[in-house]
């Protein structure tokens, strides 16, 4: 064999190999999309999220670019992502609840807590901020920004009512929100002229019979963003209870004034009792449900704005649409908190991205069209910045919103979330855990042929067993119990809801057969 024959298979096997390479380098133009990658040596910040691939991906360059150009080094964000924000509840409630039975019932100073597992909780709702993961699990600790940054990102502090970071901490602030959502309908167009049906506008169009076994929607148990939007059903039925009694020249201090607000939670919650009715099934995330939806395998469900508009941009309107009921949904801040325990360059890091997230550049980030000055390099992330005054120009944005324009008068009320947590464990009961039995009574409501008595029975459906009264008298004996003794007690309730939910449903099964 000469020389050549016997280097000639390796040679063009390493020539192979390297051609795409080549290939790629040979075509790169100097308008690619710029990534700048931290390298491994990198200092790390440990965020628990729930946010999708893309909103990390993005915010991990631009975190790293921004860092890295005004001190000089980089930071790496080392994302864990454990499930839905209830995983992320429970997760850092056993961990900090552990060191409490460690250390005689009390968090160790911030500087002597050891083994923090993560610097940084990023999204899931002002709520499991300021209640569940502050107020309950006590996971966040107090962060100091810039004042003049917190004056320009919030000139003023609330949106129609509601909190746009923590406020009521007399030792400092917890969490601070750094964009906003909404929440709506999804519906496919195309499944809906199927039906003979108008495209949905409320959520009471959700009710209707003919979209029995045609809805999906996420377990409110697992998905605190659905339960959210779920709360905004109920909440608005409340508004509209108050606005009547109101218009009655009667005020909050008049007689039947909590009578009229607990008849506006019964009807709310007799709404999403026929939504769930409807339901094919309850997914464990929020976000499946526009993917389901647009993949026909629903018709309709609710979601949170953000997922249905990556899934809106990804398949297209004609399979998938989001629609906000007009004056019926909140708009609520998406916090940022610092994991309590963090301390020394881990604080120091987990700050800066904070304030990263509050700079007109960290905000321009949620909306701009990729490739575009300041958008992202892939896809659109598609969610609504919090700072107001980056909406005076919106150009190259991917939704042309303003929900400091758009807000109204109704919003989420943080007085009628008082006993959240609890309702969501009553929805599991009613919804899920009685299932069956739901199911059953709804279809042999359904299969009565005459219109008076079927209205009569759907009416009867929708007088729910468990009332406003009973759900925040399981809130008062709940907050009475020891650290630990909640799991077990909720449990317990849970569980004797499901079985008055049962026996509801079987007395309507009996009373539509004939029974």
């Amino acid at each position: 064999m000469s020389a050549v024959s016997r280097y000639l298979f390796p040679i063009l096997f390493v020539a192979v190999l390297l051609l795409p390479f080549a290939l790629r380098a040979a075509l790169s133009t100097d308008e690619a999309p710029e990534t700048v990658e931290a390298t491994e040596d990198a200092a790390r910040l440990v965020v628990l999220t729930p946010h999708n691939s893309d909103i990390k991906s993005e915010y991990a360059r631009a975190f790293s670019r921004w860092h890295r150009n005004r001190f000089g080094y980089d930071v790496r964000l080392d994302y864990r992502t454990i499930g839905g924000t209830n995983d992320i509840v429970k997760a850092l409630a056993t961990f900090y609840g552990k060191v409490r039975e460690d250390n005689d019932g009390e968090l160790p100073p911030i500087g002597e807590m050891e083994g923090v597992p993560y610097h940084i909780v990023w999204g899931g709702g002002d709520f499991v901020f300021n209640v569940e993961l502050e107020g309950q699990a006590g996971a966040l600790q107090a962060i100091e920004l810039p004042s003049d940054l917190m004056a320009e990102a919030f000139p003023a502090p609330k949106l129609a009512g509601v909190r746009l970071y923590d406020q009521d901490d007399e030792d400092g602030m917890h969490w601070v929100g750094v964009c906003l959502s909404s929440f709506g309908i999804v519906y496919s167009p195309g499944y809906y002229a199927n039906l003979g049906l108008e495209s949905p506008t409320t959520w009471a169009d959700l009710t209707r019979p003919e979209l029995f076994d045609r809805i999906v929607l996420a377990d409110p148990s697992k998905s605190g963003s659905a339960a959210v939007s779920y709360m905004m059903i109920v909440q608005r039925a409340m508004a509209d209870a108050e606005e009547a009694f109101f218009a009655a020249g009667n005020t909050e201090e008049s007689p039947g004034y909590d009578q009229a607000i607990d008849e506006g939670w019964m009807k709310g919650m007799g709404d999403l009792l026929l939504i769930a009715a409807n339901s094919r099934y309850f997914t464990d995330s929020a976000n499946g449900v526009p993917t389901d939806v647009s993949h026909a395998n629903a018709a309709a469900g609710t979601a949170i704005d953000f997922y249905a508009r990556v899934e809106e941009e990804t398949v297209g309107r004609d399979r998938i649409t989001y629609v906000a009921p007009p004056a019926a949904t909140a708009i609520t801040p998406d916090p940022v908190a610092v994991c309590y325990g963090t301390n020394g360059d881990d604080l120091l890091h987990a700050t800066r991205f904070v304030e990263f997230l509050l700079t007109v550049e960290g905000q321009l980030l949620w909306q701009k069209e990729p490739g575009t000055e300041a958008g992202p390099s892939n896809r659109a992330l598609r969610r609504t910045p919090i700072r107001r005054d980056v909406f005076a120009d919106r150009t190259d944005w991917s939704d042309d919103v303003n929900p400091f324009e758009e807000a109204g008068g109704f919003n989420q009320r943080s007085a009628w979330m008082r006993g959240f947590s609890e309702t969501r464990a009553l929805w599991r009961a009613a919804w899920i855990d009685a299932g069956t039995q739901l199911d059953e009574a709804y279809r042999a409501i359904l299969a009565v042929e005459d219109a008076d008595r079927r209205d009569a029975l759907f009416a009867q459906l929708r007088q729910m067993p468990v009332t406003r009264a009973d759900v925040m008298a399981v809130r008062s004996q709940k907050n009475e119990l020891a650290d630990g003794e909640e799991a077990w007690f909720m449990a317990q309730q849970s569980s004797r809801m499901a079985e008055r939910f049962r026996e509801h449903y079987r007395e309507l099964r009996n009373a539509a057969e004939g029974s």
